[in-house]
């Protein structure tokens, strides 16, 4: 079907005469052809440039993917060694599970976690919640976070974090007592059974019992100041170590907290803590030194 260019009737697309106005199709009813050259070129443009840059720009969109899809969708692969220094981050896990699913070769590394972990639990019974962020960079380092907690009594839960990388360039634990709900003062410390069980993940240690007793000392300037405490609370520090009381609601929160490098490495690698600490030695050698 077609339409009278004079008066809009529909007409059969074979009809050379208009049956209600009588106008001659044969010289009125057809295709007008642009006229604007301009337009015509500039859409030729557009096009030829589409096919230039579209698959530039999906292009850079996939390198920059590239690392972290390329070892999150591969099959079960091999850890390369680690290689120069890192750029970016290419892949992150926060179960075991994933992690060792993943790659071939860290079954020794996930074995010597868990055997950090069963030493955690041998220490002190109880509910250990399990936490992780394994990170792994494009030079192939892995950065281990893990945290673990355990609820020693109705106000007081233990932490422990552990960190550590493959490229052995730092090893740290971070132990914290945390006391919730705290309405006076002398609650605000550790026990004696507290302290020996806190002493058993530190080791031999004066520095937080220093630090409580620093903290005891302040008792007056506590009372002053517990109305108005602010977010970073009060509290005594030596180097990352602290002891900090926060404000809770009606109460306070006390933390308790040491940080250390043990003297063994989490590794499936032998030797591994006796290259880390001979590293140490030969840095602190240069500088006292200097």
């Amino acid at each position: 079907m077609k339409k009278c260019p004079r008066c809009g009737h529909d007409l059969k697309d074979d009809e050379n005469f208009c049956s209600h106005c009588g106008l001659d199709l044969r010289n009125h009813y057809h295709r007008r052809k642009s006229n604007n050259k301009a337009m015509t070129y500039l859409l030729y443009v557009i096009i030829f440039f589409s096919f230039i840059t579209i698959p530039l720009l999906y292009s850079r969109i996939l390198s920059g993917m590239t690392g972290y899809e390329t070892i999150q969708q591969n099959e079960k692969i091999a850890l390369p060694a680690i290689e120069g220094e890192a750029t970016a981050l290419i892949a992150s896990y926060d179960t075991l599970a994933d992690f060792q699913n993943q790659f071939t070769n860290v079954d020794g590394i996930v074995e010597k976690i868990q055997q950090y972990e069963d030493s955690l639990s041998q220490k002190q019974e109880g509910s250990w919640t399990k936490s992780y962020v394994i990170q792994i960079t494009d030079n192939y380092n892995i950065y281990y976070d893990l945290t673990y907690q355990v609820e020693v009594d109705e106000h007081t839960t233990l932490q422990i974090e552990r960190s550590f990388d493959r490229a052995h360039s730092y090893n740290d634990e971070k132990i914290t007592m945390i006391k919730n709900d705290i309405t006076t003062f002398e609650s605000l410390f550790l026990s004696d059974s507290q302290q020996q069980l806190f002493q058993k993940f530190s080791g031999s240690q004066d520095t937080t019992t220093q630090l409580m007793s620093d903290f005891q000392k302040r008792q007056d300037e506590f009372e002053k100041k517990k109305e108005t405490l602010g977010h970073y609370g009060i509290g005594n520090y030596d180097g990352q170590s602290s002891f900090v009381v926060y404000p809770q609601q009606k109460s306070f929160q006390s933390k308790l907290t040491y940080v250390h490098t043990p003297q063994e490495y989490i590794d499936d690698k032998e030797g591994s803590a006796s290259f880390f600490f001979a590293k140490i030695k030969i840095l602190d050698i240069i500088g006292n030194n200097r």
